[in-house]
C-alpha cells in the first residue's frame, strides 16, 4: 500500500466529536499524544514481563498503526500528504546523519586561479606583549614566512582563547574548502570573477563565517569545549545552515559540518595546550593536522 492510499482510506474513518470545549481538529493532536503514550506503555510491559510478554510485536504494531492514523488525520486536515512528509523527512535525516566522505566535496575554487594551495602550513606564535598574550599567524612559504593579518589578543577582560580562533577558519579551509576570512588574509579573493568575488569573498561572507565560529565556540563552552564529543546538537547545525544559507558553502550537509567542527576542535586544543605551533592545512586531502612547534 502506498502512503497516500493509506491516508485517503484513513480519512474515511475520522470521527466527529460532540464536545464544544475545543475545535475538533485539536483532538487529532491529543489523540497522537495519547497513542504515543500507548507505545511507551507497550515498551513498559516488555521491560516488566520480559519474554512473558509474548504478544509484544503484535501490540507494538497495533499502537504504531494508531499513531500513523492520527498522523494521517493531522496531515489531511492541514492539506499535507504522507508522501510529501515522508520525502521531506528523508531529505532531513539524510542531510543530518548520512555519513559522507569529506573528500567527495568539490572544491569551491577548483576552477579559479585564486585557489587555496593544495597543502600549506600555518605557524601560530604566541608572545607576551605588555598585558596581553598576542598570537601571530605565519604562512610558511618557500620564500619565507608571511604574516596573515594582525596579531590577535583575546579581545576580552577574561581569557577566552579568541587569540587562537583562526584555527577554526583553517578547519573550514581544510575540510570544506571554504573560508572567506582566510581567503582575505591570504589575498586569494577570486578577483577573476567579479560576481563570485562580490557574493562569496567580500565582507558579508566574512561576517557570516565569523558568526559561525562564534556561535559554535559559545556552544562548545557549554559542552566541555567538545573535548570528548563525537557529535553536536542538531539545533546548532541548523543555526549554522541558516547563517550560510545563500553562500556557496550552503551545499555542505549538516553531517559534514559536524565532522568539520569536531575535527577542528581537536587541533584547536593541541595548539592551545602547546601555546602555539605549526598546523598543516590540506583542502586537497581534507586534512587539518597539528605538527608541533
Amino acid at each position: 500500500m502506498e502512503l497516500d492510499d493509506y491516508q485517503i482510506q484513513a480519512a474515511t474513518t475520522r470521527q466527529r466529536y460532540n464536545s464544544k470545549d475545543q475545535e475538533n481538529y485539536l483532538l487529532g493532536y491529543l489523540g497522537l499524544a495519547g497513542e504515543a503514550g500507548s507505545v511507551l506503555t507497550t515498551l513498559k510491559k516488555l521491560l516488566r514481563d520480559g519474554e512473558g510478554f509474548g504478544s509484544f510485536s503484535t501490540r507494538l504494531a497495533e499502537e504504531l498503526g494508531d499513531v500513523l492514523w492520527y498522523v494521517a488525520a493531522i496531515a489531511s486536515h492541514n492539506g499535507l500528504t504522507l508522501e510529501e512528509i515522508a520525502q521531506r523527512n528523508l531529505l532531513k535525516v539524510t542531510d543530518r546523519f548520512q555519513a559522507t566522505d569529506l573528500t567527495t566535496l568539490p572544491r569551491f575554487d577548483a576552477e579559479y586561479a585564486e585557489r587555496f594551495p593544495d597543502t600549506f602550513v600555518i605557524n601560530f606564535v604566541e608572545e607576551q606583549q605588555g598585558p596581553f598574550l598576542n598570537v601571530s599567524m605565519l604562512w610558511e612559504t618557500e620564500s619565507g614566512s608571511v604574516a596573515l593579518g594582525d596579531p590577535l589578543t583575546d579581545n576580552s577582560r577574561l581569557p577566552n582563547l579568541y587569540r587562537y580562533h583562526d584555527v577554526f577558519h583553517l578547519g573550514h579551509v581544510a575540510f570544506l574548502g571554504w573560508s572567506p576570512v582566510t581567503r582575505h588574509l591570504m589575498k586569494l579573493k577570486r578577483k577573476s570573477d567579479l560576481i563570485v568575488l562580490d557574493a562569496e569573498d567580500r565582507g558579508r561572507a566574512q561576517v557570516a563565517e565569523e558568526a559561525v565560529t562564534l556561535i559554535i565556540y559559545n556552544y562548545a563552552k557549554g559542552n566541555k569545549m567538545l573535548r570528548r564529543s563525537d557529535r553536536v546538537d542538531t539545533d546548532l547545525l541548523n543555526m549554522v545552515q541558516q547563517l550560510v544559507i545563500d553562500l556557496e558553502v550552503a551545499a555542505v550537509s549538516s553531517y559534514q559540518w559536524e565532522q568539520t567542527i569536531l575535527s577542528s576542535y581537536q587541533v584547536f586544543h593541541q595548539v592551545v595546550e602547546q601555546k602555539g605551533g605549526r598546523v598543516l592545512v590540506s583542502p586537497k586531502e581534507r586534512k587539518l593536522e597539528y605538527l608541533g612547534k
